[in-house]
């Protein structure tokens, strides 16, 4: 069994992240396989970056069409979209890498994961000749151009269907949303894919679908692997020291700093509101890894070591044993793999009660599951995490080691791969 796994680059996102970690587990379990991506940025031979597209569509059509039809697309639809919804948008009109090399290769199955920007195209998915896994890390595969539904206004057209009379007031001008759906639509109508969600949150959603409700794809709950042997508790009083922590300190992490206005589906703005409900600041520390903004560190006045972003897994594994809890912001998540390494090393998880995220954190037993956008009530599950730290983050590291073992996981994928090849 040889697998072919896609995903535009080998690290930077969650996708990419959880991606590269399969590709390890499969081969530490002496599966053949190989990740695809359009940019390297990791050292790992297992690791290929896909041939383009051919000679003409490289230079002729590449340098001169494309150039033509990005500027027109820009002025006439881009330009004249506008939504509320902060999630980012593909249509995937373009094709990066060479579908004819991968029809003719020996890989027996191909296995999709974050495939946007333009790395394969709608319309070339379904022009891929071997059986197809796809794990959905986001929702773009059932939605529109849309990542997410925008659950700020009760969006259910990827339930309904996408048509001119239910496109929400917030989005004006050209609809790309309903243009990409019926891409997908009348593309994918005879396509037999083989989904992996990574939480039940994503399945449902899937199942109720306008797309795929009556189709003939199926899907399983598969969850993202964490590296059980790096994401894990340690004594952090030498690391404590080194980042300049006072002991004592009631330490908070986050993994969300970047924006502060309503553009952002990690909710900082949420963030920031439920930190300056904090009394006694001088009492708290805060840790906040991946990319910052200094407004954001501003508006706080709590005394914080922020990391920037980090790509190395033993040292966020370190960053999340520095903290008391965990708090998690997003508007929605597919998984909520911070959530999920914040558990495997005993660190209690606050997030709000959305997406995939009930699957990891159990209120009042390894975590605090806030009302939605509740931030009083955020606020709240900060305090009752930290006034019981001890029994949530023992909880914590059952749940991650009974329910998230890398062993189980992985061979749940083997499991599908093989039932799928056997089909």
């Amino acid at each position: 069994m040889k697998i072919l796994l896609l995903n535009y680059t080998d690290t930077g996102g969650g996708a990419a992240i959880a991606t590269e970690r399969l590709l390890t587990a499969l081969r530490h379990n002496d599966i053949n396989a190989e990740l695809g991506v359009i940019e390297k940025k990791i050292f790992n031979t297992s690791v290929i970056v896909l041939k383009k597209n051919s000679f003409i569509e490289r230079y002729l059509f590449y340098r001169i069409i494309k150039k033509i039809f990005i500027y027109i697309e820009n002025k006439i639809y881009k330009n004249n979209f506008k939504t509320s919804n902060p999630i980012q948008h593909s249509t995937n009109k373009k094709t990066l890498i060479d579908i004819n090399y991968i029809n003719k290769s020996d890989y027996d199955l191909i296995h999709l994961h974050w495939i946007n920007y333009d790395m394969i195209s709608i319309e070339d998915i379904a022009k891929i000749n071997k059986p197809i896994v796809w794990t959905m890390h986001d929702s773009w595969v059932f939605c529109g151009a849309e990542h997410h539904p925008n659950i700020l206004e009760n969006d259910t057209r990827f339930i309904e269907g996408y048509n001119k009379n239910n496109k929400p007031k917030t989005t004006l001008g050209y609809d790309i949303c309903r243009k990409t759906w019926e891409r997908k639509k009348k593309s994918w109508k005879n396509a037999k894919f083989n989904f992996i969600s990574p939480s039940n949150y994503e399945k449902d959603c899937f199942n109720k679908s306008a797309l795929f409700k009556n189709s003939q794809s199926n899907c399983t709950v598969i969850p993202n692997i964490i590296p059980e042997n790096t994401f894990k508790p340690f004594d952090n009083k030498t690391l404590k020291e080194l980042c300049q922590i006072p002991f004592g300190k009631k330490v908070i992490g986050s993994g969300a700093a970047e924006v502060t206005t309503k553009k952002s589906i990690k909710g900082e703005y949420l963030l920031i509101d439920t930190f300056k409900k904090i009394h006694n600041k001088s009492d708290y520390h805060l840790v906040i890894f991946g990319d910052n903004n200094n407004l954001f560190l501003n508006e706080l006045q709590i005394s914080t070591f922020s990391t920037g972003f980090i790509s190395n897994s033993y040292i966020l594994a370190g960053i999340y044993n520095l903290c008391d809890v965990f708090v998690c912001s997003s508007l929605i998540e597919s998984f909520g793999l911070v959530c999920l390494e914040s558990l495997f090393c005993g660190v209690p998880v606050v997030a709000f009660n959305t997406g995939g995220i009930p699957d990891i954190v159990e209120h009042k037993k390894t975590g605090y599951l806030a009302q939605c956008f509740d931030t009083d009530d955020l606020y709240s599950g900060i305090c009752y995490c930290i006034d019981n730290h001890d029994e949530l983050s023992h909880n914590a590291l059952i749940k991650a080691h009974n329910d998230f073992n890398n062993k189980d996981i992985i061979q749940r994928h083997v499991d599908f791969y093989k039932s799928v090849l056997n089909k």
